[in-house]
């Protein structure tokens, strides 16, 4: 996973107006992939009872680092 992530880092950012244009691989990778590895990662070690529910309130606790990201992109 980790090796994923280092990945998704070395990958040269597009403006948020490209995001549209991008393979459907490429748009996962640069706008979902980072956190919803970063939430599997917490869900793992985590454990909790209700996987799905943890992980769905991980995304959205954490949303803004990913809309930031997204808007940076776009600067």
């Amino acid at each position: 996973k980790r090796e994923i992530m280092e990945k998704n880092d070395q990958q040269p950012k597009k403006p948020r107006s490209d995001l549209q244009t991008l393979p459907t691989r490429q748009y996962l990778d640069q706008t979902v992939a980072p956190i919803l590895l970063q939430g599997l990662q917490t869900l793992a070690r985590e454990r909790p009872p209700d996987p799905i529910g943890y992980l769905a309130a991980y995304l959205l606790r954490n949303k803004s680092r990913c809309e930031e990201n997204n808007t940076q992109e776009g600067s």
